[in-house]
């Protein structure tokens, strides 16, 4: 079996955890902090766009982070379980394995790759019930391509926004897909419209959020990727992004997406 170990920056705080569930290890101290995933034959790593991540990190990865949201959309936007980057890439290490690593193995490869890597210690500053991370993880259907798209897209966003704030755009971007995705997967669980699917979103407490989803798209293509506005006859000569664009709605699409898993979008 391969597996692949991803230590994680420490930049950021972190979550304080260590924590199996199938074969996805995460562990955390003052010296270590990253993920270990199996590499399935399903993933099909390297032969598709997403080499930078595995398909099998994705649904460990988002439970991490969402099991970090409340129930209530409080635009909190969670920092940490970002992978290092160098050399234009996330920094791994893959390694073949007869079995997946027990806890101690697992903890003696953060620690021993993350000390190569890393220089000064982690921080933390929460500690989450992992029962919640487990119940966001057995949720998540590994097969599902749009699932797997939203929670890679957003992943990726949240990679970016902590790489740099001239990403601002394709963190933007990333973020839309996956609220598209989401939008999808309820088209396809309801068997309803798109504007069907929008209306019960906005049952979770958004009173206007048909108005709001309007704007997002409007803005998407207009702001960032459409040069002409037809309606006002007007060009756009640059991209045109505000900070509460990307904060804001990146927080709110992380949260949307827990309630998907959740089951409370209906």
């Amino acid at each position: 079996m391969k597996i692949k170990i991803t230590p994680f920056d420490n930049r950021n705080y972190q979550l304080k955890s260590n924590l199996r569930t199938g074969n996805n290890f995460y562990g955390s101290s003052s010296s270590y902090c990253g993920i270990i995933t199996e590499i399935k034959k399903s993933d099909d790593w390297l032969e598709e766009e997403m080499s930078w991540v595995s398909r099998s990190e994705i649904p460990f990865i988002t439970a991490l982070r969402l099991a970090q949201l409340g129930n209530e959309n409080e635009g909190i936007l969670i920092n940490g379980l970002i992978p290092i980057i160098r050399n234009y890439g996330p920094v791994y290490i893959v390694k073949e394995v007869s079995s997946f690593p027990n806890e101690k193995d697992s903890i003696n490869l953060l620690m021993e790759y993350c000390g190569l890597i890393i220089e000064g210690s982690y921080n933390f500053q929460r500690e989450i019930d992992e029962n919640k991370i487990i119940g966001l993880f057995k949720s998540f259907d590994y097969k599902s391509k749009l699932l797997i798209r939203a929670g890679s897209c957003l992943y990726k966003a949240h990679i970016l926004l902590n790489t740099s704030l001239v990403f601002s755009e394709e963190v933007y971007i990333n973020t839309y897909i996956a609220f598209e995705s989401i939008v999808e997967l309820l088209k396809i669980k309801f068997q309803i419209s798109r504007k069907e699917a929008v209306r019960r979103i906005s049952k979770l407490g958004f009173g206007d959020f048909e108005e709001y989803e309007e704007e997002m798209r409007d803005g998407i293509r207009n702001n960032i990727i459409h040069p002409y506005r037809n309606q006002y006859k007007e060009k756009i000569a640059q991209p045109f992004m505000m900070a509460d664009y990307v904060y804001e709605d990146l927080s709110f699409i992380d949260w949307l997406l827990k309630q998907f898993l959740e089951g409370r979008i209906k």
